[in-house]
């Protein structure tokens, strides 16, 4: 099942304190004190280590300039927590690292806890940004787990692909992460776990959240880290080539489905060194409609090509596309939001 309680805390950063390894060299936490407009002060315990000792290490995304649709959902929220519980596809701000396309997979970093040296550990990176925030008085949107005695969050963190005795906290539409509103932009920080799985299922049921396959499956150690064996990443080939989203024509001049109206279309690109064959694959939008590719269709090495979605609606109010294989893992992704829809007959173009 997901995590319990699960929601979305509006607030003002304050204050923090953090553990290193000679406070807590097993499950240390950065405590972040933030306020709303509730009496005092409550907490957010953020994971700076994982409980795995077969890997220890997190898995981090910095996105200095955030840009996504949930963040106008967020603007308009109250200050406070807001549950968001029963949170699916549907949700406008529920965060799912995997099928929301929040940041670029590749970007992420593995760092450890608490090392000597500069910019190499988990409180190196998370650190200024909270400084900064905390200065500059910035409203903070921290995802996770509400505290039962309501003073606080916790699971601040990626919530599926998880093994083991983690996997009973599995979920899709229940990720953790931090999500920062300055006065003229926004930052978000997203943390894992090494050992969580790259692709999990979609549901529904007990499996989803939970890592694909059952056995063998890509981890984010195994698929950030450039000195992974070979054999370690035999399988997965497919699903992490480098074939991108690079454009897509969501705002097509004129009324949206009406005769003589350009059609909405996907550009994908082959950075490969391999001929892809693209039957099976398919186009997912934000709303879960799907758009399969026709079967024989192949992209060359360094080629481009172009697709219809009409079974994929593209949303003038912002949304995400999300690149399938044959198997259903998700090769690449890529969002875009209301402001960038409005431009009408204007290819967006995503780097």
């Amino acid at each position: 099942m997901p995590i319990s309680d699960y929601g979305v805390w509006k607030a003002i950063p304050v204050r923090y304190t953090f553990e290193t390894n000679a406070d807590d060299p097993n499950s240390p936490h950065l405590s972040l004190f933030f306020t709303d407009d509730d009496p005092g002060e409550a907490r957010a315990a953020i994971n700076i280590k994982s409980g795995d000792h077969s890997d220890s290490r997190l898995v981090s995304w910095m996105i200095p300039s955030f840009k996504h649709p949930v963040s106008a959902n967020l603007s308009a929220l109250s200050t406070g927590f807001h549950s968001l519980a029963d949170a699916g596809l549907g949700s406008s701000i529920a965060l799912d690292y995997i099928r929301g396309n929040l940041f670029h997979r590749q970007s992420g970093r593995l760092l450890p806890h608490d090392v000597p040296g500069e910019n190499n550990d988990i409180l190196d990176v998370l650190r200024p940004v909270i400084d900064e925030a905390i200065e500059k008085n910035a409203a903070i949107y921290i995802y996770g787990s509400h505290f039962n005695d309501g003073k606080g969050i916790h699971n601040v963190h990626m919530n599926q692909g998880s093994p083991r005795r983690w996997s009973r906290d599995n979920g899709v539409y229940h990720d953790g992460g931090l999500i920062i509103q300055f006065s003229d932009h926004w930052e978000a920080v997203f943390i894992g776990f090494a050992s969580q799985a790259v692709h999990t299922e979609d549901g529904p049921g007990k499996r989803a959240g939970q890592p694909t396959p059952a056995t063998g499956y890509l981890t984010w150690a195994n698929f950030l880290d450039s000195e992974t064996p070979e054999e370690d990443r035999k399988g997965h080939e497919e699903a992490d080539r480098p074939i991108l989203i690079t454009e897509a024509l969501v705002n097509p001049v004129g009324p949206d489905n009406q005769p003589g109206v350009a059609a909405e279309t996907v550009t994908i690109a082959n950075r490969s060194s391999l001929v892809v064959d693209l039957t099976g694959w398919s186009i997912r939008n934000g709303n879960g409609k799907v758009q399969d590719l026709p079967d024989g269709a192949q992209v060359a090495v360094e080629e481009s090509k172009t697709f219809e979605v009409p079974n994929a609606p593209l949303s003038n109010k912002g949304g995400t596309i999300t690149l399938l294989n044959a198997q259903g893992l998700k090769v690449h992704g890529v969002s875009y939001t209301k402001e960038d829809a409005q431009k009408e007959g204007v290819q967006l173009s995503f780097s």
